[in-house]
């Protein structure tokens, strides 16, 4: 296979969409969508940029919720995406319904199949990577959808339709986990 160099301001290259959801320091729900991240064990990893509104926040209150949405919810996190929880309290906007989580002191997305209440640990910020802010939390508890959920329940894989995203500083895209 022949590659050729490429000079991309960034390369995304699919990663999950999720939804952060959040209680701002004046107890406000808002949410944010977010494509940097991984888990390992009860540890998570977020990056975000660090002049956004949602981790000023979480770095105040510190729970906050991952929601895993499915395809049915484009529309939300591409509003989400591209508006501030600075100017809009975005659940005003949208279709969504927040349920308090019994676990952490944030709310959760009830139309996401799949939640993650988390707790933040650790901020990282370096001289090396300007305008990036990385974060670590403690899982604190996991929902999901039953439908999600085969009958030993464990994840049923084939019911999951997420959105993967894509980006090389220019062209953007979503793709569908099950296509």
């Amino acid at each position: 296979m022949e590659k050729i160099r490429v000079n991309y301001e960034k390369m995304y290259y699919g990663f999950p969409v999720i939804l952060i959801s959040y209680y701002d320091e004046n107890g406000n729900a808002n949410v944010t969508t977010l494509s940097s991240s991984y888990t390992l064990k009860d540890m998570v990893a977020l990056g975000f940029s660090s002049k956004g509104y949602a981790i000023k926040q979480i770095k105040e209150v510190s729970d906050f919720v991952i929601n895993i949405p499915d395809q049915t919810l484009l529309n939300e996190i591409e509003f989400c995406g591209k508006n501030t929880g600075e100017t809009c309290k975005k659940f005003e906007h949208l279709n969504l319904t927040t349920v308090a989580s019994e676990v952490v002191n944030a709310p959760i997305i009830k139309e996401c199949p799949v939640s993650l209440e988390c707790t933040l640990t650790d901020v990282l910020e370096s001289k090396n990577y300007t305008g990036i802010t990385n974060i670590l939390a403690v899982i604190k508890g996991r929902l999901i959808a039953n439908e999600y959920l085969n009958e030993e329940g464990r994840l049923k894989i084939s019911a999951f339709d997420s959105l993967l995203y894509f980006n090389d500083g220019v062209s953007r895209d979503f793709r569908y986990l099950n296509k």
